[in-house]
């Protein structure tokens, strides 16, 4: 019963937390990041694509991250089981025995 008040609680705690700092940061002006411009000058080709489309439209250019972050991680995991192939490793599935 104790330890079941002690998480209660613990997640109250975590839940109030962000309010409480938001409260402690008294009236300070926040940025408004919605509305927020990426200047284009001096830009090379790629930087310019990522700022254009973060400028335009900040609901492709998520997309577009999203999907470059998919990739990138789906290169590491395979590039690690190649990897652990090479040194011996098994990288199967793992079978589940209910």
């Amino acid at each position: 019963m104790l330890k079941r008040l002690l998480m209660v609680f613990l997640n109250f705690l975590l839940l109030a937390a962000p309010g409480a700092m938001a409260y402690a940061a008294g009236g300070e002006k926040v940025p408004d990041m919605a509305t927020h411009k990426v200047k284009m000058a001096g830009l090379s080709a790629i930087n310019a694509f990522f700022a254009g489309w973060y400028n335009d439209n900040k609901y492709v250019f998520a997309l577009i991250v999203t999907f470059i972050m998919l990739a990138v991680g789906m290169m590491i995991a395979l590039m690690t089981d190649v990897i652990l192939k090479i040194i011996g490793m098994d990288v199967s599935k793992i079978e589940h025995h209910e």
